[in-house]
């Protein structure tokens, strides 16, 4: 089963609208883990995925602002869009599947609460989260300053706007 998460409902057809990050052409994005299309379920204003596998195979999300788990997907719904087959799709980075053609939904999934259900998948493995306080101290100031050196050269002005509201009480 493959997965295709966002916080918008009611789609038929998933579109080929994003960058790949290996051909850099226009794709239809889909997970093997429904952990990471559950972290896909976020706005556009939001757009801050700290996410992937690691050597042990599992999803592992990295905090990096206080409680920004529960702060990006509490209380948000979710639309888990599935897929049967890889057939007419690649094989991308980590566990992602791409295609340069929009994809018909087989099935959707409703998520009441995204953050209730990464917590679920958690509590079966499936994911490693790694939360801002278990971080070591500096390792969690070099990100900040990371993001602010972003902020103040490359950064869009809506994640600008993010990074304020989650960042600049952490930068130096």
């Amino acid at each position: 089963m493959l997965y295709h998460g966002t916080p918008t409902g009611g789609l038929n057809i998933i579109k080929a609208n994003a960058k790949s990050h290996t051909t850099g052409k226009k794709v239809a994005y889909f997970s093997e883990d429904r952990c990471y299309a559950l972290v896909c379920c976020r706005r556009r204003d939001e757009n801050f995925v700290t996410m992937g596998p690691d050597n042990d195979g599992k999803q592992h999300y990295f905090e990096r602002f206080p409680d920004q788990l529960r702060t990006l997907y509490s209380g948000r719904r979710g639309y888990l869009y599935l897929l049967e087959s890889t057939d007419g799709l690649s094989c991308g980075k980590g566990h992602s599947w791409e295609s340069e053609i929009d994809v018909p939904v087989y099935k959707c999934e409703v998520v009441e609460d995204v953050y209730h259900e990464i917590l679920k998948e958690e509590q079966m493995g499936n994911i490693i989260i790694h939360r801002y306080s278990e971080i070591d101290p500096a390792e969690q100031k070099e990100v900040a300053n990371v993001i602010k050196k972003e902020y103040q050269e490359t950064a869009s002005e809506e994640m600008r706007r993010f990074y304020i509201k989650h960042f600049s009480t952490l930068w130096d």
